[in-house]
């Protein structure tokens, strides 16, 4: 058949398709719910009223808190098969758009620590490049962080205000600690899981998972001492957890929610309740776990919730507000992310 302008044009036209086809399937449908978390007569958390915030049939993903707690900012595909950054407003229940770049993609939104700028995951025009950027959220200019740096930026969190969490993907996925002042980039874990968690209460603490041995681990890391220190085996193939402003963390296994309380020595947040079950030691650890094993599979996580049944049956990415009375949880169709 002869090339005219006209068949190359077609041929052109059906290819770009195919692209944004490809680019759309690549992102899972997920949502985000909000519920509330209060306490019963025996002090046990309830998670209750499931509310959808993002009423939109692709991708909403990758919550995250404002400090005060009014508002939650997310990655969400819209009118484009690339995400932009979206805030909604828990005082007025209205959504709006922060950063919109048809060009390029953002995820993972935060504001960083001058509260004004915030930082995001930016994948480049043709997939190439994935880079930790600072935009600003009135003009949508976004920067790349640290130009020098090589490899793909996955996920990151804060530190402080000069250093950043990163994880970064490859095989093995690794963790590495960026210093926007020095431009230094180590090193810290390699073989670790995407959910990086700052630590509450005024410390340099991040939690990450270690997946280099089963079953994998949840590890904290000191950012002042450069120590790396166990928590918690993870529940079996789960990687996604995040921190309640007590301490404790909650990590979802199915339709199920469980929680653990580590001991005062290893978390040690701003503000502490009465931890769910007593510690006091590894040998007393090492009973407890025993103890309850028969009972508990799944011990030393207590179960505080089980979704079967409700819209959020099938969640995965979970984000407690600062005041701990409510959590985001995303949610998905077919397979988990």
């Amino acid at each position: 058949m002869k090339k005219t302008p006209c068949t190359l044009a077609l041929l052109a036209g059906i290819m770009m398709m195919a692209v944004a086809a490809m680019a759309q399937t690549e992102l899972p449908n997920t949502d985000i719910y909000l519920l509330e978390i209060t306490k019963d007569k025996k002090e046990n958390l309830v998670f209750q009223n499931p509310a959808l915030i993002t009423k939109n049939d692709k991708y909403d993903n990758q919550p995250w808190w404002s400090p005060d707690g009014t508002y939650l900012l997310y990655s969400s595909a819209r009118d484009t098969f690339k995400p932009d950054i979206y805030k909604y407003n828990l005082t007025d229940r209205k959504t709006s758009v922060i950063i919109n770049t048809p060009q390029t993609a953002e995820y993972s939104p935060a504001m960083m620590f001058d509260k004004v700028s915030i930082s995001v995951v930016q994948v480049s025009r043709n997939d190439s490049d994935q880079v930790l950027s600072k935009c600003d959220n009135k003009t949508d200019e976004c920067v790349n962080l640290f130009p020098k740096l090589k490899g793909l930026v996955g996920y990151y969190v804060w530190i402080d205000a000069n250093r950043v969490a990163l994880y970064m993907l490859g095989d093995p996925a690794t963790l590495q600690v960026a210093n926007l002042a020095t431009g230094k980039v180590d090193t810290v874990a390699e073989d670790v899981g995407r959910c990086i968690q700052k630590v509450p209460g005024k410390n340099v603490m991040i939690a990450f998972v270690d997946k280099s041995s089963n079953p994998w681990s949840i590890k904290i890391y000191d950012a002042k001492s450069g120590k790396i220190t166990s928590v918690v085996r993870t529940l079996e193939e789960d990687e996604d957890y995040c921190f309640m402003p007590d301490g404790s963390l909650l990590m979802g296994h199915g339709s199920e929610l469980y929680r653990y309380v580590p001991p005062p020595s290893v978390i040690a947040p701003a503000t502490r309740t009465a931890p769910a079950q007593t510690q006091t030691g590894k040998k007393d650890d090492d009973k407890i776990e025993k103890k309850s094993d028969k009972k508990n599979p799944n011990a030393p996580w207590e179960m505080v919730a089980d979704f079967d049944g409700t819209p959020v049956e099938y969640f995965y990415r979970l984000a407690v507000s600062p005041k701990g009375d409510l959590i985001a949880i995303v949610t998905y169709e077919d397979e988990k992310p």
